[in-house]
């Protein structure tokens, strides 16, 4: 049974990231507030526990304080990332309604940041950080990190160590798209990669172990594939479609139309549950909000790979914040 859905409230997007090209697609639909709720009212049923609230950017749906309520109320563990920039507006509307709260931070000062964001935005992030920490909420700071930031890794632990909050890195990945293949001049090196991980091995940093291991072996294997996204995840678009095999190499949407376990009942599905991971374009694949969720599904060495960082996540996360707030860009050495 899945575990996870990914629910994609909008494709909407305030910012212009360098390495994503949501921003710049067409659709521009909201997903509509009452299948929205039906849908969540549905997911305890077919075995999903955690609901990631995503986009393009939830904080333009007008109703997701509304989402992360009834998701709350059924039990479901919520997470949004957000890039911060509407963030001091809502705050207060979705204080205690997101279990994990992730703000992208993808720089260790303002300039950094804003070139991979393609918008000034460092100094909202770190205002919205500051406000969610005096509403009480443990917030944790998401960098992604490609060839030209994964360095500032090492002041954004310092930054997360002050402050008692999880840094958690994620390597850049490429996609299909219309437009051609996204954030592929992005992707770090195998020698970068393995940087990274050395430059990770600091209090308060969290990076997934097993999928740093499969983009190191070259990311999934389509003769032995790892990835399970279809058993693992449930993907939803704005307007009311389960997505196969996965979001980013999508090939199928069946419409759900009220009923979620009829549509994951569909021989459409069904097909691709037996052929997750194989075919073409899953080849060499390392989009980690796949792969991820895929490791409990199999004990090897990926997931052996994954665990001891785990402990380390949990281990800090279960210490108390500090008070410290940066209210300037972090110090440099």
């Amino acid at each position: 049974m899945p575990l996870v859905c990914n629910y994609y409230l909008t494709l909407r997007c305030n910012a212009r990231c360098s390495f994503c090209d949501l921003w710049a697609r067409p659709e521009r639909e909201l997903a509509d507030r009452d299948t929205v709720v039906e849908n969540l009212r549905q997911l305890p049923g077919v075995g999903v526990r955690i609901v990631d609230f995503t986009g393009g950017e939830p904080l333009l749906h007008p109703d997701l304080p509304l989402f992360l309520q009834t998701a709350r109320n059924l039990k479901l563990r919520t997470t949004v990332t957000t890039n911060g920039l509407l963030y001091p507006q809502r705050a207060r509307e979705l204080a205690g309604k997101v279990n994990l709260l992730h703000f992208s931070l993808d720089g260790a000062d303002s300039a950094t940041h804003d070139r991979q964001r393609g918008l000034p935005s460092f100094d909202r992030v770190i205002e919205s950080l500051e406000l969610a920490r005096s509403l009480g909420e443990k917030p944790e700071l998401l960098f992604t990190a490609s060839r030209e930031n994964y360095r500032d890794v090492t002041r954004l632990a310092d930054l997360s160590k002050r402050l008692g909050l999880i840094l958690i890195v994620n390597p850049v990945f490429g996609y299909p798209s219309p437009g051609g293949p996204v954030a592929d001049e992005h992707l770090l090196s195998r020698e970068e990669l393995i940087e990274l991980v050395g430059l990770c091995r600091r209090p308060y940093v969290y990076l997934n172990g097993g999928v740093v291991r499969l983009m190191l072996e070259g990311g999934n294997d389509s003769r032995k594939p790892r990835c399970k996204a279809v058993s693992a995840t449930v993907v939803i678009s704005p307007d009311d479609r389960l997505l196969l095999p996965c979001f980013h190499h999508e090939q199928e949407a069946i419409p759900i139309a009220g009923n979620l376990k009829q549509a994951l009942d569909d021989p459409r599905r069904l097909n691709w549950l037996s052929k997750q991971g194989r075919a073409g374009f899953c080849q060499g694949c390392s989009i980690n909000c796949y792969l991820a969720p895929s490791l409990p599904y199999r004990l090897d060495r990926y997931l052996v790979s994954f665990l001891p960082w785990m402990v380390k996540y949990f281990y800090y996360k279960s210490r108390r914040p500090r008070c410290e707030v940066p209210r300037t860009n972090p110090p440099t050495r």
